[in-house]
């Protein structure tokens, strides 16, 4: 049985709205806040991130104006969503889960895992950077 979740390719939308944080401090249209909430996610999101030798982990993109966060290794896909693929590409879902070294820490979804435990943190990050100016 193939098994094939619905589920959009590599993109994450992470819900903090850095307009309404920036507007109520006074950075107007500036980028500055927003490479800075990457940035945050990006050291935040490292211990939940999947783990082996280093590559997926140390191998991640921030667009230049901090809006988009890419983990850039071929096989970034299937980690985040924690489903073996098999087969010739374009590779198929097995309906197997991946088992993680490191685990339960590090696994499928880091992102959304790291966000449930430390949004608060996050914004409050964000904040003071904005704050400081």
């Amino acid at each position: 049985t193939k098994i094939a979740p619905e589920v959009p390719a590599r993109d994450i939308k992470i819900d903090i709205n850095t307009k309404k944080i920036m507007a109520a401090h006074g950075m107007g249209s500036s980028s500055k806040a927003q490479k800075f909430l990457a940035s945050e996610v990006v050291r935040q999101s490292d211990p939940y991130v999947p783990m082996q030798q280093g590559m997926l982990k140390n191998q991640r993109t921030i667009a230049g104006d901090g809006s988009q966060i890419v983990y850039t290794q071929p096989y970034a896909h299937y980690q985040y969503y924690g489903q073996v693929m098999a087969g010739r590409a374009p590779k198929e879902y097995t309906g197997d889960e991946l088992t993680y070294n490191g685990a339960p820490m590090r696994g499928a979804r880091w992102t959304e895992r790291m966000l449930a435990d430390k949004r608060n943190e996050i914004e409050n990050n964000v904040e003071a950077y904005i704050r400081r100016g």
